[in-house]
């Protein structure tokens, strides 16, 4: 079997794509962000992914949106772009533009909403693996109605471009027995950071992380304890859990969530757009910060 073909590790940060007021993309906005986030330690970004909105930008955004981190990341850790999309055709576009920007890798879902056959995946994966562009495949399969397991992940290694792939789902166990599966051939992140502990213990490579938006440095830290089984890790584990527990239970989307907050500490967010809303109870958010011992940050400023 071949060696592992990248040499992603770490946090990888999946970032927040910045809107104005009006709505219209705010690629300013973006460059700060990825600035602050690279030099809070963020091994890499993915810029566009589901936390970055990519399903309500059009391709043209998503392209003026890479190049504007491009500039700001100025060779500071691994960039992967975003690319997926319902149709092929936006899928390898996304691909050529990324891999003209020198963008390290691209991270693709199977095509949402349509629920590939077998034959459909592997022939939208083969058009894209054409570009050359190295791939992370996502796995979230409540998105896509196709659960990327260890056999999926075994097939999916005839295209030489698949390096790594971001593990989604909310079994440990499966996701564990991709690690022992594939490990050895493609770099497995989680992509669930109340899972980072477990999985860290298991052999994954990294973690593909939503909270560095929010809680900065001390996020970013949390797979390299975990690894070294640093007894800080424990608590900013629980700190995380507290996040994900607030984004996912309520009346509010967890990227509207995950802005609010950010909005609140000075972080550039800026509004979800439509049909995404901004958080109606900011009185949570508050607490929320408190609870994560952020607002305390806020007010140093």
């Amino acid at each position: 079997m071949a060696e592992r073909r990248c040499d992603w590790t770490g946090t990888l940060v999946v970032m927040v794509t910045p809107f104005l007021p009006d709505g219209a993309l705010d690629t300013r906005g973006a460059a700060r962000l990825a600035d602050m986030l690279f030099a809070e330690g963020a091994d890499g970004l993915v810029v566009a992914g589901s936390t970055g909105e990519w399903f309500s930008l059009s391709n043209q955004e998503r392209v003026a949106l890479f190049a504007a981190v491009k500039d700001a990341a100025r060779g500071r850790g691994a960039l992967i772009a975003g690319i997926s999309a319902i149709g092929t055709a936006d899928a390898v576009a996304m691909a050529e533009a990324a891999k003209g920007l020198g963008y390290q890798g691209g991270m693709l879902l199977p095509p949402p909403y349509i629920l590939p056959t077998e034959r459909e995946l592997m022939a939208y994966v083969a058009a894209v693996d054409a570009v050359g562009l190295p791939l992370m495949l996502y796995n979230n399969p409540p998105r896509t109605g196709v659960n990327l397991n260890a056999g999926w992940m075994r097939k999916l290694l005839a295209f030489n471009t698949v390096v790594a792939m971001k593990d989604s789902v909310k079994d440990i166990a499966q996701t564990a027995e991709t690690i022992r599966a594939v490990g050895e051939q493609v770099a497995v992140f989680t992509g669930l950071e109340n899972h980072a502990v477990p999985l860290a213990a298991r052999g994954a490579a990294g973690v593909v992380a939503m909270a560095p938006n929010v809680m900065g440095a001390q996020a970013m830290r949390l797979y390299a304890q975990a690894r070294a089984h640093a007894p800080e890790a424990d608590a900013v584990q629980a700190r995380i859990d507290l996040l994900y527990h607030r984004m996912y239970v309520g009346s509010d989307n967890p990227y509207a969530v995950m802005k609010a907050c950010m909005n609140r500490l000075g972080r550039p967010a800026g509004n979800p757009r439509p049909p995404l809303l901004p958080v109606a109870d900011m009185a949570s958010i508050e607490a929320l910060l408190g609870q994560l011992d952020l607002a305390s940050a806020k007010a140093a400023e």
